[in-house]
């Protein structure tokens, strides 16, 4: 009778000791199941191109034309990858411009020279 006592007691004490250690573990929430509940954060930034020449960029899935001298203004979700699909004095067709990502400045100017 007295180890059923001890047993209880025992599993007692572990159950309540797990309880508050679960709920702390459900406050961290990484940041794609919080990205997923509440909306994809967007970047406000532009480009400019200082190339020379007409400058095709391709921005996620979708293709955008950047004349010479011109400031393209951009408001994409983290993660959107823009490269080149033209060849440039300093670029190659295909090279990667950037990744928008939570670090950036937002509505700050980006120059591909």
């Amino acid at each position: 009778m007295k180890i059923r006592i001890a047993f209880a007691a025992l599993l007692a004490a572990i159950f309540f000791a797990a309880v508050p250690a679960s709920h702390a573990a459900v406050s961290s929430i990484h940041a794609p199941v919080h990205a997923y509940f509440h909306g994809d954060k967007k970047i406000k930034f532009s480009i400019k191109n200082e190339t020379g020449a007409s400058l095709d960029l391709k921005v996620g899935d979708q293709v955008a034309t950047i004349k010479p001298g011109e400031v393209m203004p951009f408001k994409l979700p983290v993660g959107t990858r823009i490269t080149t699909t033209t060849a440039t004095e300093n670029h190659k067709a295909g090279d990667l411009i950037v990744e928008v990502s939570t670090s950036m400045y937002s509505n700050s100017t980006l120059s591909i020279k």
